[in-house]
């Protein structure tokens, strides 16, 4: 065989590229490196019995041939049929081939150098990024020479070429340099290399981003890397960015692999929290030393969750974090209900810590008293179990049943009542604030509401409360507010007789409400209470006329409703509440004339009549006509009837009696001089019409408010006829007869049952009834199912359109 070597001209070298065969001092192949079969250069030369040597892979396919053929095996180049196919390792033509490459590799290598050291010319560059790719996957010492050579150094150098090819293909090469090679990666963490692959994250092509996280999940690997990595700003959200892309898979698995090696580096543990990446913190929070677990709880009062982490840390953390509030350090103790009040603060996560047992510490952390050399490490749990209480409340679960000690006391029980109370009186305002808020939602619940009044009244902390209304920070007023708003309906006769006492609480409170451009949670909370408080209470009533607070709270109304006062999600309840203040005056008539007097001149009739109109809320309808119903009870007692003229009047005076006649002529209804600002005429301020159109609204409260405004005019001492015959022109007979059959409720039935009754009085309205068969059927479930004083009144009904028979009465005559 011989054994001579090809012409230079025509020889390639395993591994180069063909545009790179004039590189001088490469040595060609001897003839004997190629495989007579394949032509190619070996990589594991055999020889055959023939003595003729092949690359295995070329051998075994043709012995295959042979044998699938069924023929004998030959040797491939004699075709002379052989003995033994056994195949020998040529390991000396092995040898030679690796020492020729190891040749021609170390002077490519020199010339790859050479370009990329000396700026060559970008094919020259991209041959040598080639070569050096295929050095590198020929073994992995090939990666430590190109280190020591500084070709590592180099290459990243490249990755700010303005060739996007060469960028592409430095990041590639890169890639293959760090692979099981620390040393490589080292080189990699000096200098701002890294920052620079990372801005590929943002600012490269899809390939050049698709390169760089693979070389980052590389780099990732080891610690110092990764460390590094984590220290460039907002890496962590650029992960996270493409780890959740989904039109670009394969791109997000890596960055997604990126993140998770990132997780193992303590350094980056936070900032992957801050991103969603919570993983790493859970694991090193339930199974790090105790150390280990207060820094993560310390990091958790950092973050800012979604209520999505919320739930997944009290499912997963609550009992480690429950476990370090019970039996941690000092520290531990305090990073743990730091991290809890964040957690509890959503509903369905709260609910999850309260089955964790958590009440117990954090009402224990409430009330402990310890060593003064504590006091501020105490306070400061103190303040963070108020805070943790206030979001545990708002849960919803059922605090009756829930034991908070060994002794079965609950939250609602009456010593932890009078305890919290008693802290509310004698603590500093931040946790005076919270334990408010925490009560406040307590006496929210109705199964926790009565217990609570109890504690309240034995204990006598109701006037700490109302004190607390003129605290001087704003959310303490207002959440003491809210809190006494819970309790009316409990409370107020002893609400009422509290503020009444103190007349300069009360001209806080109307102080407020005066002082407003723009409405706040104080303010409708101030009316809230102000508007709960028993509308029957005359005493209050008094106060607040004598304090000019109506004519303030009309203004009020006047300005709301012009838009002097900048509209918000506060201005609908502040309305409602300055209406239902406003009512308040119209319970008290007949008791006190002042109230009349107050209300003429505030001209009340036409104010409610407006509000009527204004497509307000049901709560506004609603007391608007309760308002005109009480007014309009007045109206026929404020109505003047005019005197009859005298027989013998000179001719002047009947004149001047008949101009003045014409210009005022009597109310058809109250039979007198009406006005609506002076009697409250509810014909004169136009409110008929628009009380009528209430009727046909779908909350039956506003139906029944209406009715019983109109069912005035009805009334005995007015002109029920003339009413009824003004009802009827203005459609609102139909709608009253649509009242009562729809039968809603009682209240509204008794009233409609009444209405109908009065207008079936009249003989046409009777006979239109009669042939109205839904009215007959209505009439007759009220009297069969109806109270005993609307079946009276049901049967009286039935009477006028003959569903019942009239009998006379019966009278016994004795002889």
């Amino acid at each position: 065989m011989a054994e001579y070597p090809e012409d230079e001209s025509s020889s390639t070298s395993f591994g180069y590229s063909n545009q790179q065969n004039d590189i001088s001092g490469l040595r060609p192949p001897y003839k004997a490196f190629r495989c007579p079969i394949s032509r190619e250069i070996m990589q594991d030369p055999v020889f055959i019995e023939s003595g003729y040597t092949f690359e295995r892979g070329a051998l075994v396919k043709s012995f295959e041939v042979f044998t699938k053929r069924g023929r004998k095996q030959v040797c491939p180049i004699t075709l002379k049929e052989l003995s033994s196919t056994s195949i020998i390792p040529n390991i000396a033509l092995r040898s030679a081939i690796e020492e020729w490459k190891e040749t021609n590799d170390a002077i490519a290598l020199e010339k790859a150098v050479v370009h990329l050291t000396n700026d060559g010319a970008d094919s020259d560059v991209l041959w040598s990024m080639e070569f050096i790719v295929q050095f590198c996957k020929k073994n992995t010492y090939n990666k430590t020479l190109l280190r020591k050579k500084g070709v590592v150094t180099v290459i990243a150098d490249m990755l700010r070429s303005a060739n996007e090819t060469v960028r592409l293909r430095v990041l590639e090469a890169l890639r293959i340099l760090v692979e099981e090679n620390d040393g490589n990666k080292d080189v990699l963490a000096e200098g701002d290399i890294v920052r620079t692959v990372i801005k590929f994250l943002t600012q490269g092509t899809f390939q050049e981003k698709d390169l760089a996280v693979s070389l980052l999940y590389e780099l990732s690997k080891a610690n110092i890397l990764s460390e590094r990595i984590g220290c460039v700003d907002g890496v962590m959200i650029i992960l996270a960015g493409i780890a959740s892309d989904t039109e670009s898979n394969s791109i997000a698995e890596k960055a997604d692999q990126v993140l998770k090696n990132l997780g193992k580096c303590e350094s980056n543990i936070m900032q992957l929290a801050e991103v969603g990446r919570i993983e790493p913190l859970f694991d090193m929070l339930l199974h790090g030393t105790p150390e280990k677990q207060s820094q993560m709880a310390s990091h958790l009062k950092k973050l800012v969750l979604s209520n999505d982490l919320k739930l997944l840390m009290a499912d997963k953390a609550g009992p480690t974090l429950v476990k370090m509030l019970n039996e941690g350090d000092n520290v531990a103790q305090e990073s743990s209900l730091t991290a809890l009040c964040q957690i509890s603060s959503n509903e369905e996560s709260a609910k999850m810590l309260i089955e964790d047992k958590i009440l117990s510490p954090v009402i224990n952390y409430l009330f402990v008293v310890g060593p003064n050399h504590l006091a501020s490490h105490r306070m400061k749990m103190k303040e963070l179990a108020a805070i943790c209480l206030s979001n545990l409340v708002s849960s919803g679960v059922d605090f009756t049943v829930i034991p908070i000690n060994d002794k079965y006391n609950t939250l609602v029980s009456e010593n932890t009542v009078e305890d919290l109370l008693h802290l509310v009186s004698n603590t500093g305002p931040a946790i005076q604030f919270k334990l408010i808020q925490a009560l406040t939602t307590l006496t929210g619940f109705k199964s926790a509401v009565i217990p609570i009044v109890d504690a309240i009244k034995i204990s006598g902390a109701l006037t700490t409360l109302i004190q607390l209304i003129e605290a001087p920070r704003m959310e303490i007023r207002v959440a003491s507010l809210k809190l006494l708003q819970n309790l009316l309906g409990h409370m107020d006769q002893e609400l009422a007789k509290i503020i009444c006492q103190n007349s300069g609480q009360l001209g806080s409170l109307v102080q407020v409400i005066s002082e407003t451009s723009l409405l706040t949670e104080e303010h409708v909370a101030t009316i809230g209470l102000l508007g709960g408080l028993s509308q029957s209470d005359s005493s209050l009533t008094t106060q607040l006329a004598e304090l000019g607070a109506f004519e303030i709270f009309a203004s009020q109304v006047a300005r709301i409703r012009q838009g002097d006062v900048s509209s918000n999600r506060y201005t609908a309840p502040a309305l409602e509440g300055l209406v239902k203040i406003l009512t308040r005056i119209t319970f008290m008539l007949q008791e006190n004339q002042k109230n009349i007097q107050l209300a003429i001149s505030l001209n009340l009739a036409s104010l409610f009549t407006d509000l009527l109109g204004t497509n307000g809320s049901d709560e506004v309808l609603i007391n608007s006509a309760t308002a005109l119903a009480n007014l309009s009870t007045e109206s026929k007692n404020l109505s003047k009837v005019p005197q009859q003229p005298a027989h013998k009047l000179n001719l002047i005076n009947r004149l001047s009696r008949k101009q003045a006649s014409v210009v005022t002529k009597p109310c058809p209804v109250h039979r007198g001089q009406c006005s609506a600002k002076d009697t409250f005429c509810l014909i004169e301020c136009k409110a008929m019409e628009k009380l009528i159109q209430c009727l046909d609204n779908s909350n039956k409260n506003v139906v029944e408010a209406a009715l019983g405004a109109l069912c005035t005019l009805l009334e005995d001492g007015t002109d029920s006829d003339e009413a009824i015959w003004l009802l009827y022109e203005l459609g609102g007979i139909e709608l009253i007869f649509d009242v009562l059959i729809q039968d809603e409720t009682k209240a509204l039935q008794r009233k409609a049952v009444w209405a109908v009754e009065r207008i079936l009085r009249i003989e046409d309205m009777a006979k239109q009834a009669a042939g109205h068969a839904s009215v007959g059927i209505a009439l007759g479930r009220a009297f069969q199912l109806g109270d005993s004083s609307t079946r009276e009144v049901a049967r009286k009904a039935l009477e006028h359109i003959k569903r019942l028979p009239v009998f006379s009465d019966i009278y016994y005559t004795t002889k």
